[in-house]
């Protein structure tokens, strides 16, 4: 030791000592302050990893989508979604610049960070320190992937830290570009709207893969805070956030200041906002229903999955019909309260079954209610009236039982048990054929047939076309004008008709021809089963008869489209209840009027018919609902032509004898001599066509027993017995010392009694000689009336005084001739006595 030191005492070194052991104290009370608040950052951390540990990450992939709906060509009519609309798509469909866009402003170090980012951790704790709030978040992109995700938008550390934990557990499972796809499909954009592809339609109606660079630097700049720069809710905010991302664009080398500067001069042009609605809601609410039950999942889970239904609706032809039916004039009013009626319509597509367009109810057409309403298309019956008679009587009379559209039926008063049915405006029309009865639309007959087939056999072969009956209609008679309990829906009857218009062949209806999964798989394919449920000769010949009822019967407002049609109307009168005694009116209105390619059906009426909901007495099916059919058949075959019905091949063509079937209720056949006004055409099986000739129009044969005698006062007394009821018989008398013979009489019976007649105007002493030629009162030939053989020539000389010396022998003519070429001439006589003997 120094001797020069001082040397130190024993307090000085008692004092280093404290101090020593004061430091040590400090560091090990930090140190165990550390390793204690380690150990519960550890527990904490532990806590957190705990509760995320059930957290499936692959689920980001099945976040909820929207579903698309197209018409029949494919083309896109709306998207449907639940709670969030979004579009997922693809990363290599989302253009560079889309994606440079969002990573210039949301997180420029993405591709190279793990899942968080240290310095933007450490600048946003500054900043919020020195702000003394929560100002900054500092969420990398794959953070808000695994926020928006999984966890609440609520600004905690404990949230951040599970951010921290589930963004670099994403970034070990998935690459770069899978989280940037699954970020560009989650970001909300406000709206409702989830994803780049749902916010490009709304903002700016196209597609992500064909924004600009501006679009996509102002949709870019939303998700910070849509409320705030949505350009639909701040439009000047909107747009400097816009130029914003367009500069951070230029700083990080996505664009060069030129292309930046022309990026912001940019005009955008914005989509119109629309409200959450659903055009053509009718058919959408069909739509969602019937692809529900084909999937087997429930209308929500169709709205977030991300199909895509392949619908049947012509587009087209659907806005046509709804602005038909926004046409008051075509919808009548009730009398007593002047409230317009309901309406309810279907156009079937007839060789598919597939649905063009469809209205429920005329207050639901602007799409503008999102909730499902009552589409009386097909979930109103109501009674059909007169349009269930081709599939309830006459179909299966003419199937089944032999009838022909020349049966013949008889129209008259008549009581069946205790019912009376009645004509429309209670006119009976005698014997009529069938195709006169169902034209016509005349109720008696139609009763009288299903009587006749009965009621069990009619109602079976309705069934198989759809048409459901109830209990109480099985033993009813009314049922055969329509008289049903419940009733059927325009939906069913269109389909029912849709089996006549397909020659026999039944299918069912539907709204959708595929449906596609989220990644373009077909998971449905629409293929038609047809079951033929009536032969084609018979569908055939029903179709011909309702082609008579546009032409001459209840349905000719039609006639005047010149295409060829069928239809059947019905009109269903007030029930005769004491509540509307008095009351002139109609229940409910139809028609349905179809060819080989669409049927249409149009019902018209109330929803409830009391005093102050009714039909005025005019709106009777041919009128409003035939207008109605009218106007969408124009507009379908406006520029192109219309089909029309195929005859089967064992269909036979007959030319009939409309005087025989008029006048002897029989189906005769047209002869050589027919004249074409009087030749009807009509269709017949091989079974029931007719083969015998109408004798009509032939040659009148000459008459028999022919005499020429005198009578009391010596006149010629001339008689014969007719061979042809529909014969005129010609008498001519040729006077001695002349060369020309006169036509002095004219005999037309219509019976084959025997004749007389006695010739008043011959000159006493004079031979006079007779014969008679036979003519066809409405044949001519050569501009003349058909003449039969004449008969032979008589003689008989006319006495001097008024009685006869003696009997007249009668005497014949040397020759007959087959036809008199006579200039008829009508002899001048005060009297002509004619007897027509039993």
């Amino acid at each position: 030791m120094n001797q020069h030191e001082p040397i130190p005492s024993r307090m000085s070194r008692k004092k280093k000592k404290n101090r020593r052991s004061l430091y040590r104290s400090i560091a090990i009370g930090l140190l165990s302050f550390a390793i204690i608040g380690l150990m519960s950052a550890a527990v904490y951390f532990s806590i957190i990893i705990n509760q995320l540990k059930d957290i499936d990450l692959s689920k980001i992939e099945n976040i909820e989508q929207s579903s698309f709906i197209y018409d029949m060509n494919d083309d896109f009519i709306t998207s449907i979604y639940g709670l969030e609309n979004r579009i997922k798509v693809s990363l290599s469909e989302i253009p560079d610049h889309v994606k440079n866009a969002f990573i210039a402003v949301e997180d420029i170090r993405f591709y190279r960070h793990h899942g968080f980012d240290i310095k933007r951790l450490f600048g946003a704790l500054f900043q919020n320190i020195k702000q003394g709030r929560y100002a900054e978040g500092a969420s990398t992109i794959t953070q808000q992937v695994v926020r928006n995700a999984f966890l609440t938008q609520k600004k905690t550390i404990h949230r951040k830290l599970q951010e921290i934990y589930l963004a670099y557990r994403l970034e070990r499972l998935y690459s770069k570009d899978q989280i940037l796809q699954m970020y560009l499909n989650l970001i909300y954009f406000g709206k409702g709207t989830y994803g780049i592809e749902a916010a490009s339609r709304l903002y700016f109606g196209k597609s992500a893969k064909d924004l600009t660079v501006a679009e996509a630097a102002l949709l870019a700049g939303i998700p910070k805070s849509p409320s705030k720069y949505s350009p639909f809710n701040n439009m000047e905010e909107s747009l400097k956030r816009k130029d914003l991302v367009i500069n951070l664009m230029v700083k990080y080398g996505y664009l060069s200041p030129e292309e930046g500067e022309k990026a912001k001069a940019e005009k955008l042009v914005f989509a119109k906002p629309s409200p959450r609605s659903y055009p053509h809601r009718f058919f959408m609410d069909m739509v969602l229903e019937e692809a529900a039950d084909i999937l087997g999942v429930s209308e929500e889970a169709l709205l977030t999955q991300g199909y895509r239904i392949y619908t049947t609706l012509d587009r087209e032809l659907q806005k046509y019909v709804e602005e038909v039916y926004s046409n008051d004039q075509l919808f009548p009013r009730c009398p007593a309260s002047g409230i317009p009626c309901e309406s309810a319509l279907v156009i079937l597509d007839v060789p598919s079954g597939e649905i063009r367009a469809i209205i429920g109810g005329r207050e639901y057409l602007d799409g503008s209610v999102i909730q499902k309403g009552l589409n009386r298309a097909i979930q109103m019956p109501k009674q059909p009236g007169s349009t269930i008679k081709p599939l309830l009587v006459y179909g299966p009379a003419i199937e089944y039982f032999g009838y022909t559209p020349a049966t013949f039926v008889l129209d008259a008063e008549t009581q069946f048990g205790d019912y009376k049915p009645s004509n429309f405006g209670g006119r009976y029309r005698g014997w009529v054929t069938v195709r006169e009865a169902l034209a016509d639309s005349i109720n008696v007959p139609a009763v009288r047939i299903l009587k006749d087939i009965g009621i069990q056999n009619g109602i079976s072969f309705a069934e198989k076309f759809g048409v459901p009956f109830a209990e109480q209609d099985r033993y009813s008679l009314p049922i055969a004008l329509g008289g049903f309990y419940k009733g059927v829906t325009p939906i069913q009857l269109a389909r029912a008709y849709a089996a006549l218009a397909d020659n026999g062949r039944y299918k069912d209806y539907t709204t959708i021809r595929r449906i596609e999964n989220s990644y373009g798989i077909t998971v449905y394919q629409s293929k038609p089963v047809k079951k033929q449920i009536m032969s084609e000769e018979g569908a055939f010949i029903l179709n011909d008869i309702l082609r008579s009822a546009v032409e001459s019967g209840t349905a000719t407002r039609l006639k005047d489209l010149n295409i060829p049609l069928a239809a059947k109307t019905g009109t269903v009168e007030l029930p005769d209840t004491a509540q509307f005694a008095g009351i002139d009116g109609v229940k409910d209105a139809w028609i349905v009027a179809y060819n080989p390619q669409y049927v249409i059906t149009v019902w018209m009426g109330y929803d409830n018919v009391d005093k102050q909901h009714y039909l005025p007495p005019d709106a009777v099916g041919g009128k409003y609902p035939a207008e109605v059919a009218k106007a969408i058949f124009r507009y379908i075959y406006q520029d192109k032509k219309a089909p029309d019905f195929r005859k089967p091949a064992n269909i036979i063509e007959v030319k009939l004898d409309a005087k025989a079937l008029k006048e002897q209720r029989k189906a005769l056949l047209a002869s050589p001599l027919t004249p074409p006004a009087y030749v009807i055409t009509e269709y017949f099986t091989p079974e029931t066509a007719p083969t015998q000739q109408s004798n009509y129009w032939v040659p009148p044969q000459a008459p028999s027993d022919f005499k020429v005698t005198l009578n009391d006062a010596g006149l010629p007394v001339i008689s014969f017995k007719p061979q042809d009821t529909f014969a005129a018989y010609n008498i001519y008398r040729l006077e001695e010392d002349k060369n020309t013979p006169l036509l002095i009489h004219q005999v037309k019976t219509g019976t084959l009694d025997t004749v007389e007649w006695v010739d008043t105007l011959v000159n006493r002493g004079k031979e006079y000689t007779y014969f008679i030629v036979p003519i066809h009162p409405e044949l001519e030939m050569e501009g003349q009336p058909l003449q039969g053989t004449p008969t032979a020539h008589l003689s008989v000389k006319v006495p001097s005084s008024a009685e006869p010396d003696s009997a007249p022998q009668p005497e014949s003519t040397s020759e007959n001739t087959d036809r008199v070429d006579i200039a008829p001439q009508q002899s001048r006589r005060k009297t002509v006595y004619l007897r027509l003997l039993d």
